[in-house]
């Protein structure tokens, strides 16, 4: 075989991924679905869109081999095909975050809006874990908590936070976290304690990243 028709072939193939991650839709799914599994219909509600385009969009990222579905009754259960995938998306998402001036503005003037003054990253949170006290909260619904969650970390949904506040022990840093940089739950939690007077921060990583860096969260 012609060597240019090799490669042309290989990355014909490779295309495949990139083609399925050039939507902002299909970026956002495997987005979500970094947390757990989730059904067709479950999805569409959390991206607001119908669930024949939610399909669709799932259907693309299947034949990329980025999802992996199984069958649960009348619903098809959709799910992250492997860490490889979790990596690829973190790789797409810090580049921006990097490359992309209009990206690093969106982020900025979300910040101010949601007043997010203060945010650690996951090495941060070993650090400062040594010299105070520090407990740490996840504030996404319990199902994604118990599809996997930060080592140590207390489950304490943001519908419940309120509610749970006198949970908190007191003279401890609180540290939120969320499904990662793009996440507005563990901003939400933040602002809450900061209005009950508890010292609060928003970690900018989540389960993803967690899950990812686990061995070096391990070592430390």
């Amino acid at each position: 075989m012609p060597t240019e028709t090799l490669k042309e072939q290989v990355y014909r193939e490779l295309s495949r991924a990139t083609h399925a991650l050039s939507n902002p839709k299909r970026l956002e799914l495997l987005d979500i679905l970094s947390n757990k599994e989730w059904s067709v219909e479950e999805l569409s509600k959390e991206i607001s869109m119908s669930v024949a385009s939610t399909s669709q969009h799932l259907q693309v990222l299947k034949l990329a081999k980025l999802v992996n579905t199984r069958r649960e009754g009348n619903f098809i259960i959709y799910s992250i095909s492997d860490d490889s995938v979790l990596r690829l998306v973190s790789v797409v998402r810090d580049l921006g975050f990097r490359k992309y001036a209009e990206v690093d503005k969106l982020i900025n003037d979300f910040k101010s809006d949601k007043k997010d003054l203060e945010s650690i990253t996951l090495e941060t949170l070993i650090t400062r874990s040594k010299k105070e006290k520090i407990i740490l909260i996840d504030v996404r619904p319990e199902e994604e908590y118990n599809a996997g969650h930060i080592e140590h970390a207390v489950s304490i949904p943001l519908s419940q936070l309120k509610k749970r506040v006198h949970e908190l022990p007191k003279g401890k840093t609180v540290v939120a976290y969320c499904r990662g940089p793009l996440c507005v739950m563990a901003v939400d939690a933040v602002n809450i304690l900061k209005g009950k007077n508890i010292k609060a921060l928003r970690m900018e990583d989540g389960y993803t990243e967690w899950k990812l860096k686990q061995k070096v969260f391990s070592k430390n």
